[in-house]
């Protein structure tokens, strides 16, 4: 039998041109099956560091629980700081909410005492992750620098309201004492709330250290406003 050779060119010349490949992306089921594999592993981390604490927490434990692999883990997050920066960033926006409940630019030992117990009530209700935070700091190399830039934004957000705080985050207001000031500050409020709410309850400096961190802050207040 005698064989045609079939030249390309002899194709119909007003055939299309071949289509260039489709670059197609994650279907839909591959978008919902990440969603749920990185929301497993926060969910884990979570409890995690509630049954373990941050410190003994492992990727181990994490990846175990969440029911997933190593590989999975590092295809959302490159560490165990990583997840907890995760799980923070869904919890700072309700701190800062809670913060912010503090309404009045020039509040009474009275409002300041009810903002107080409130935070307390959040304190309690968050119990897991105050306790993971209280460690990052001397556990992780960025940790201390990280919980800084939040206190810095707590007292960003007083200053919206409160002229001693205005001024103590103004680059232009601020003296290094009075930066200092606002600093110590925050940092006393913060041990002396935790300690109301996760300390002995029948110390008996629990009302006395409720009473002097009211006055502190009220102190602070008048003393810093910067009228007259």
């Amino acid at each position: 039998m005698k064989r045609v050779a079939i030249m390309v060119d002899a194709r119909p010349a007003n055939r299309p041109p071949l289509r260039p490949p489709v670059e197609r992306g994650p279907t839909e089921l591959q978008r919902l099956q990440k969603r749920t594999s990185h929301e497993k592993l926060l969910e884990a981390a979570y409890l995690s560091f509630a049954e373990l604490t941050y410190a003994a927490t492992t990727i181990d434990h994490i990846v175990r629980r969440a029911e997933v692999n190593r590989s999975t883990f590092y295809r959302h997050f490159d560490s165990k700081f990583a997840v907890a920066r995760a799980l923070f960033a869904e919890f700072w926006p309700r701190l800062f909410a809670e913060f912010d409940r503090l309404e009045s630019s020039d509040p009474s030992e009275a409002e300041i005492e009810e903002w107080i117990g409130g935070l307390v009530v959040f304190y309690r209700e968050n119990k897991p992750l105050y306790m993971t935070l209280s460690q990052i700091p001397t556990l992780e190399p960025e940790g201390a620098r990280w919980e800084e830039n939040v206190r810095a934004e707590l007292l960003t957000r007083l200053g919206t309201r409160i002229a001693a705080f205005r001024r103590a985050t103004s680059k232009a207001e601020a003296s290094s004492a009075l930066r200092v000031r606002a600093r110590m500050w925050l940092m006393s409020f913060e041990h002396i709330v935790y300690f109301l709410a996760f300390g002995d309850s029948a110390n008996p400096d629990r009302d006395a250290l409720l009473v002097y961190i009211v006055r502190e802050t009220r102190t602070l207040i008048v003393e810093e406003a910067g009228v007259g």
